[in-house]
């Protein structure tokens, strides 16, 4: 459901805590079960480019789970065990098929504890966490534990341990085996207050563990990294009556080793960040935004001690269009790797990109309950040149039966290289001529 929410929030996903699943009421006092069946999945294609590009290419993922909640209710305390058996079946093409299946499931403890107005929350097991509202940083599954204390006024503070992969892993062996990697930090957030809704600072560690870069022992690569992401959040009141502004900023440093055999070690500085800000109205039924979304560019064209691009593998964000923008997540096998993951994938961030920088505007009709259209225009500067896009999106969404959202998009893309081609010497040159792409994606999700 999170394409539904970020198309209607701008980008902005926004989750209830599986603690505050629990009911609360006098009449839900003592033990309870709930529990719901949620299946879906997407869908993307890319067409265009040229060959040595890989840019024909596509992407399908299907999800069932059944999320099961065993709670017990008392006075100021609630404890709990989610049991979310999931099966996933995922199908992609990039230069050759690759089917596969994923048995998974989320098995979490909870516990609260209300004292004075404070609320003490705990959790511990494997689950799927969002560790940021706009997807720049974590979005994903990983066996992981949470302390968050709680006050009535909307101030909360909260410390979290993640051990996390980043491709889809069988709950038969993997995340049990192979090597995982450590995420550890916290946040400290206010809502509704003075002239902001939400207000956010956070600071994680990103730790990949020293590991061979083709899995075998004795061959291969080493590599191991540690990296901070410091970021803020911010959400402003209505102002206006119908207009607010989400603002984002991240602050990337960190420090990666690497070597071929036990004499020789490299080690390269990464020094980095984004920023993200979107000025939005809301009405009754048109909405419109204007957003730019600006990341840092390396500052050599070749490998060397200092990689300065921003990058995460866990980042799935859902500004700007989303997984329907060509321009968002760049999906070529280039040297320089996308920025933002549009698929699962084992590869190492890779900070020797050059940064993008997409400005867009988005408008959206509710022309009635169920039914709901949007455009999008956006613009962007990056290692790939300049690109112009236009994607339109159509979103169903109906709650009479359980909960269906449906959602159809397509994005039309041109690209102008701005790169010269030498094919003998320098007076053999010709500019190499603009690109075009086609993207498609489709989205749907049923809860019962």
């Amino acid at each position: 459901m999170d394409d539904d929410r970020a198309n209607r929030n701008f980008g902005r996903v926004v989750v209830k805590d599986r603690i505050q699943k629990i009911p609360t009421a006098p009449e839900n006092k003592g033990f309870g079960v709930l529990t719901e069946l949620i299946t879906g999945g997407r869908f993307h294609s890319q067409k265009g480019g040229v060959d040595s590009e890989k840019a024909n290419r596509y992407y399908s993922q299907g999800n069932t789970t059944t999320p099961t909640l065993f709670y017990y209710s008392s006075q100021g305390w609630n404890l709990g065990i989610l049991l979310a058996p999931r099966v996933t079946l995922s199908e992609g093409r990039v230069v050759e098929k690759e089917v596969r299946t994923i048995y998974d499931s989320e098995a979490t403890a909870l516990l609260s504890k209300d004292i004075s107005g404070i609320q003490l929350g705990l959790e511990v097991g494997r689950g799927f966490n969002r560790l940021d509202r706009f997807g720049f940083f974590f979005v994903g599954m990983a066996n992981y534990g949470s302390v968050s204390i709680s006050h009535s006024s909307g101030l909360r503070i909260t410390g979290i341990h993640l051990n996390a992969k980043p491709e889809l892993e069988n709950w038969f062996g993997p995340p049990w085996t192979g090597y995982r990697r450590e995420i550890y930090g916290g946040i400290i957030g206010s809502e509704k207050n003075l002239f902001w809704d939400e207000f956010r600072f956070f600071h994680y560690v990103y730790s990949d563990p020293n590991h061979n870069t083709n899995g075998q022992i004795q061959s291969g690569q080493r590599i191991s990294g540690r990296y901070s992401y410091s970021g803020m959040e911010f959400q402003s009141k209505k102002f206006f009556e119908t207009w607010a502004i989400d603002l984002v900023g991240i602050r990337l440093l960190g420090e990666s080793k690497s070597s071929i055999n036990p004499w020789t070690e490299g080690k390269t500085a990464t020094n980095s960040y984004l920023g993200y800000l979107s000025l939005h109205s809301q009405g009754e039924k048109f909405s419109f935004a204007l957003a730019g979304l600006f990341t840092k560019k390396d500052t050599k064209d070749r490998l060397d001690s200092n990689s300065d691009g921003y990058a995460s593998s866990f980042a799935e964000p859902r500004v700007l269009g989303g997984y329907s923008s060509f321009l968002l997540y760049q999906s070529l096998d280039f040297i320089h790797s996308p920025q933002f993951r549009d698929v699962p994938t084992k590869d190492n961030p890779n900070f020797e990109n050059k940064g993008n920088r997409v400005y867009g505007i988005q408008m959206g009709m509710d022309w009635y309950s169920f039914f709901r259209t949007d455009l999008f225009i956006n613009r962007s500067d990056s290692f790939l040149g300049k690109g112009n896009e236009v994607i339109g999106k159509i979103s169903f969404l109906s709650n009479d039966y359980g909960k269906l959202f449906a959602q159809m998009s397509a994005s039309y893309t041109v690209m102008d290289p701005r790169r010269t081609r030498v094919w003998i010497t320098e007076p053999f040159t010709e500019e190499e001529p603009k690109k075009e792409y086609l993207r498609f994606y489709v989205s749907l999700g049923i809860q019962f």
